[in-house]
C-alpha cells in the first residue's frame, strides 16, 4: 500500500524549498525524541527549518531544523513533517496540514492490516483430551 501520492508530495517539497526557513514547533512524537535523549522537550520551542527533502514512502517529507534563538549551537535535527507543527501564519501551512493528516490516516491503516495479518497468522490451540477425573 502506497502512503504517498508520489507527485504531490514531490511537488509540496519543491513548494517548500522556495519558502525555506519556516518556522515549526516539535509535534508529540518529536517531542518524544528529544526527551528520550534527554534534551529540552518543550512543547513550545521554536525551530527552524532549513533543509526540506522527500524520502518516499518510508519517512515521507523530512525536514532539517536548527534552533533560531540559539546560532552558537551547533545540534541540528532531522524530523518527518508529520511529527512537526508548522507556523499556521506560514503561506503553505494548511497544505502541509492536509498531508499531514493524509499520511497519519494510511500509516494507521497500514498499521492495522499489518497486526489483523499477524493475529491471522497465529495457530490456534489445540484441545487438550480431557479425562473424566483424578487420574483417569
Amino acid at each position: 500500500m502506497r502512503i504517498d501520492d508520489y507527485n504531490a508530495a514531490k511537488a509540496l517539497t519543491e513548494k517548500l524549498k522556495e519558502s525555506l526557513p519556516i518556522k515549526a514547533q516539535a509535534g508529540k512524537e518529536f517531542l518524544k525524541t528529544l526527551k528520550q535523549k534527554g534534551e529540552n522537550a518543550d512543547p513550545d520551542r521554536e525551530f527552524e527549518i532549513d533543509f526540506v527533502g522527500y524520502s518516499g514512502d518510508e519517512g515521507g517529507i523530512m525536514c532539517g531544523l536548527k534552533e533560531p534563538n540559539n546560532p552558537e549551537s551547533k545540534e541540528k535535527y532531522v524530523s518527518s513533517i508529520t511529527h512537526l507543527k508548522i507556523d499556521p501564519t506560514h503561506p503553505l501551512a494548511v497544505e502541509v496540514q492536509a498531508y499531514q493528516r493524509q499520511r497519519i490516516r494510511k500509516l494507521i491503516l497500514q498499521d492495522s492490516r499489518g497486526f489483523k495479518a499477524e493475529l491471522m497468522t497465529i495457530e490456534p490451540q489445540k484441545n487438550k483430551k480431557r479425562s473424566k477425573g483424578f487420574g483417569n
